[in-house]
């Protein structure tokens, strides 16, 4: 019977063996896209237009966070200089593309978030129901009488 468990064990841990190999492979095709992506928004920072160098500061804090969500271990600078080396002029348009289509559609969504959230507020004001944009104050403490006062505190009961 043990041996039984074991091959079947066994033969489950080769069946998804190729599956999570793939993962791996995959995560790190998309490690290595969001490494081009960074670079190539890192190098139009440095563009002379104002208006590149913000949108290549917008697009490499936004593919710097994305690869610090899959891991903050990473070592981005190993990875840059890798991702520099195999990248052809052909290869850099090309990422250039993918990646400005992937900005621009992020922006986009940011944009649809923006006015949907505005839709809902001003609906909320026709219901008369005040907007929450923002967490309420706390409730500030009585003057009169501090929570940190003495007489707040249980009496020690003596020994």
């Amino acid at each position: 019977m043990k041996r039984w468990i074991l091959n079947a064990g066994l033969a489950a841990a080769m069946m998804t063996a190729p599956t999570a190999m793939g993962a791996g492979a995959a995560r790190a095709d998309e490690i290595s896209e969001d490494v081009r992506c960074l670079v190539i928004f890192m190098q139009m920072s440095n563009a002379q237009v104002p208006a590149a160098q913000t949108g290549g500061l917008i697009g490499s804090f936004y593919y710097m966070g994305k690869l610090d969500a899959r891991s903050r271990d990473l070592d981005l600078e190993k990875l840059i200089l890798t991702e520099v080396a195999n990248m052809s002029e052909n290869s850099f348009k090309a990422d250039a593309a993918r990646c400005g289509s992937d900005m621009t559609k992020r922006g986009q969504a940011a944009a649809d978030l923006g006015k949907a959230l505005q839709q809902h507020a001003a609906q909320m004001e026709k219901l008369g129901e005040p907007a929450k944009l923002a967490p309420a104050k706390p409730a500030e403490k009585p003057a009169d009488k501090p929570a940190d006062k003495p007489a707040d505190k249980p009496a020690d009961k003596p020994q």
